[in-house]
């Protein structure tokens, strides 16, 4: 799962790459993971320590994080 971070105002985004859920993993029906707010502030700050800088130019950075954000 990918989920995308663009800050308000800001030029360039990132995409933060989840791996793949275990129930998916081993046949289990599918479905949506939920992701509560904790996780995403991590995922955000992973992003900014991994050198993303919302407010420079480009093309979006790709960042791959485990199922808890880090």
């Amino acid at each position: 799962m990918t989920i995308s971070i663009l800050q308000q105002d800001a030029k360039r985004e990132a995409l933060v790459e989840f791996p793949p859920p275990k129930r998916l993993l081993k046949g289990l029906p599918r479905g949506r993971l939920q992701l509560d707010d904790a996780t995403i502030s991590r995922c955000v700050r992973a992003a900014l320590s991994a050198g993303w800088e919302p407010m420079s130019r480009g093309r979006p950075m790709v960042f791959m994080v485990d199922a808890e954000g880090n």
